[in-house]
């Protein structure tokens, strides 16, 4: 999918992905791109764990931010770039499974400014369970 009249496609997305680091170390890959929404997976990996074999609340912030952020970055024409401001985690669950999989969206896109929220799911023997939440305030911004 090639940008559109309504924002960046998965191409546009997946270079601003490879341009990020942690994206790239924490293995963070794209699983579906439309206007307003992304959703991404983060595979486990036990250097990044926290008790028990689980991901720590840090991480599934981290997932549920690219997923609400690039949402966001979605929405703004080519030659645009988003960073994040600020977001939340509220944790509903154990993260403790294969993978992570987070469901971004726009809230509000702006100008300026816009804020997305995510749903984080553990995925475990192929199950998907919620544990998590984020929301994300972006600041768009054009590059030169």
């Amino acid at each position: 999918m090639e940008a559109t009249s309504t924002g960046l496609g998965r191409a546009d997305l997946e270079a601003f992905f490879r341009a990020l680091p942690f994206v790239r170390e924490y293995s963070i890959g794209i699983v579906s791109v439309a206007p307003g929404e992304v959703a991404i997976e983060l595979p486990f990996d036990e250097r990044f764990s926290g008790p028990s074999g689980q991901f720590p609340a840090s991480i599934v912030g981290t997932a549920g931010d690219v997923a609400a952020v690039s949402s966001c970055l979605s929405m703004l024409p080519r030659g645009w770039a988003v960073a994040t401001l600020d977001f939340t985690v509220k944790m509903t669950g154990a993260a403790k499974g294969d993978r992570l999989r987070a469901r971004g969206r726009v809230l509000q896109a702006g100008r300026t400014n816009s804020v997305g929220a995510a749903d984080i799911y553990i995925v475990a023997d192929g199950a998907e369970t919620l544990c998590g939440s984020v929301l994300a305030t972006t600041r768009n911004f054009e590059l030169r």
